[in-house]
């Protein structure tokens, strides 16, 4: 994305979540003008969690960055108790509109400055490009933020495409990731302990599903 598109959309390195809001707000319940909305569970995620079920009864999941909802509502079918959020207000309005009778917890928070009463709250945490959607520059404190959510013995999943090129804020967005990546969320304490990845990307050299454990 260029600078021309990034002002076209109001993109702020200095204010990131702004351009979010923005997109949203002339959005509708069919994810009009939403790049990333596919108006179902991310297809990836959807075919992991259909080779592998989770029993999820008796068990927390958080969605983060949930956009219009679809991957919630997917861990909701599998038993868990499912909490998402977006820092959209507008993305979470969609979501409750569109799935009026879910018990998903659909709120608005901020990824980057981080919600601490989730500390180690989640045994099943779910990311999909959220952190590329953010300037390279929070990378550390999203990194920092998502681990945290992670509870003892809890897993998180992480879905995103990478590139070797180094990230730069004028490369995005996206902002993809570098295969450093693994190591980052490794020391916040967490292991590796599942990893796969495919060339059939829109944007980076590979996609990756990575499953962390505490």
């Amino acid at each position: 994305m260029n600078e021309k598109t990034r002002k076209k959309f109001g993109v702020d390195e200095n204010k990131p979540n702004q351009w979010f809001e923005t997109l949203y707000s002339k959005s509708n319940e069919g994810g009009k003008d939403i790049p990333w909305a596919n108006m179902a569970p991310h297809p990836i995620f959807k075919n992991w969690i259909t080779k592998n079920p989770n029993k999820g009864q008796g068990k927390t999941a958080l969605v983060i960055g949930c956009g219009m909802g679809d991957d919630a509502i997917e861990l909701e079918s599998h038993g868990f108790t499912v909490t998402a959020f977006d820092v959209s207000n507008n993305a979470i309005a969609l979501c409750k509109t569109r799935f009026p009778n879910s018990k998903v917890k659909f709120l608005q928070a901020d990824l980057i400055e981080g919600i601490t009463e989730w500390h180690r709250k989640f045994d099943f945490v779910l990311e999909i490009f959220t952190i590329q959607a953010l300037p390279p520059k929070y990378e550390k404190t999203l990194i920092q933020n998502i681990s945290d959510f992670v509870a003892d013995n809890g897993k998180l999943i992480i879905i995103t495409e990478i590139q070797q090129e180094k990230r730069t804020y004028k490369n995005g967005p996206p902002w993809l990731l570098n295969n450093n990546y693994f190591k980052s969320f490794e020391n916040q304490g967490l292991k590796q302990i599942f990893h796969s990845s495919n060339s059939e990307t829109e944007l980076g050299e590979e996609i990756h599903l990575t499953i962390f454990k505490r």
